[in-house]
């Protein structure tokens, strides 16, 4: 079921605060994203502390991960959304011990083909000249999947999030798109519970990239959500948090330190 939350408060980092043993879960939404494309979910999965990363101030993936890991907890769960899911592979590559698991959701680990990077310029320049409602309007329905093609309010809503981001997030969130490291020789070496999840109906990340990390990433839970495109948290929230919730469930291992 399609769920469009109201606007929340947009202070970062923390989305709920409940107390639980449980290291707090950090979630890394996608270009010009907030916490707004996760809200359906944390309202899934009581009990659990949540926290979102701020996805701003960078040019690259690994500067974005330093970032990141400067500001969270010692250790944490992470789940990553499209960009955010990029970002999080940096960050179990860079800091393994501190994750104690990962969801990665309609995402890749492929590097950015080169020709992207012109195309991404592109749509910079169209935000800034024509206003940043253009990134969404531009595409759609293409992040949805077709029978959410004439979904009004998921459509105001992803730009709303873009507009509140502006020009200048998208222009430094595409550099670190296009500065990324191509990370599938190392999705071998995360024994942590992985999830790996996406919309069956996704065209921007299609299922063929989630099946890839997944069979990449030793004992990773594969979850294709039906009737749902690239915005799977918000098509169908109810399916996304049950394998969520799977996923928190999972016994944790000790260390993720890489395996020689």
């Amino acid at each position: 079921m399609l769920s469009v939350c109201p606007v929340r408060s947009s202070a970062l980092p923390m989305v709920t605060a409940l107390t639980t043993s449980e290291p707090p879960l950090l979630l890394l939404p996608g270009t010009l994203c907030d916490e707004r494309v996760f809200a359906p979910l944390v309202d899934r999965l009581p009990g659990r502390r949540t926290l979102v990363g701020d996805m701003t101030g960078a040019g690259t993936t690994p500067e974005m991960a330093e970032r990141i890991l400067a500001q969270a907890p010692p250790r944490f769960a992470v789940a990553g959304f499209s960009l955010g899911g990029i970002v999080a592979l940096e960050i179990i590559a860079q800091a393994p011990d501190r994750v104690e698991r990962i969801a990665l959701i309609d995402t890749t680990a492929r590097p950015d083909p080169k020709a992207n990077a012109a195309a991404r310029h592109r749509s910079v320049r169209r935000a800034r000249e024509a206003g940043v409602a253009s990134y969404i309007d531009d595409t759609w329905p293409l992040p949805v999947a077709p029978r959410n093609a004439e979904a009004n309010e998921l459509r105001a809503l992803l730009v709303d999030m873009a507009e509140k981001g502006g020009a200048a997030v998208l222009a430094s969130q595409s550099e670190v798109a296009i500065h990324r490291a191509d990370s599938r020789p190392r999705l071998k070496e995360i024994t942590v519970p992985a999830l790996v999840l996406c919309g069956a109906e996704d065209r921007i990340c299609p299922p063929e990239l989630h099946r890839e990390i997944a069979r990449l990433i030793p004992g990773a839970r594969l979850a294709i959500i039906p009737d749902a495109g690239h915005f799977a948290p918000i098509e169908n929230p109810d399916a996304v948090a049950a394998h969520m919730r799977d996923w928190l469930a999972a016994p944790a291992t000790q260390s993720n330190r890489s395996r020689v």
